[in-house]
């Protein structure tokens, strides 16, 4: 089965997610491991930049799938919604 350039794209937007998200777990550990010194305050900073792309990253991914799956069903409403 071939893949579509959408579900390549997808795949990598969820990738590029679950690395923010790792990196800004590692970096949320390093900055507790070295919170008292004042240079620390950038890898906190990093830390929680990195999260907030993760959760965004995710959640666009999220959107776009649901906006496909409207568009479809808006297409042909009765061709999904038939039980079989």
């Amino acid at each position: 089965m071939t893949e579509t350039m959408t579900e390549k794209m997808k795949k990598d937007w969820r990738n590029a997610s679950a690395v923010l998200l790792i990196l800004s777990i590692i970096l949320a550990l390093v900055w507790s491991y070295y919170s008292s010194e004042w240079w620390s305050v950038a890898i906190g900073l990093l830390a929680v930049y990195f999260f907030i792309g993760s959760i965004t990253h995710g959640e666009y991914v999220e959107l776009v799938d649901l906006l496909r799956i409207r568009e479809r069903e808006q297409e042909a409403p009765y061709e999904s919604s038939q039980i079989a």
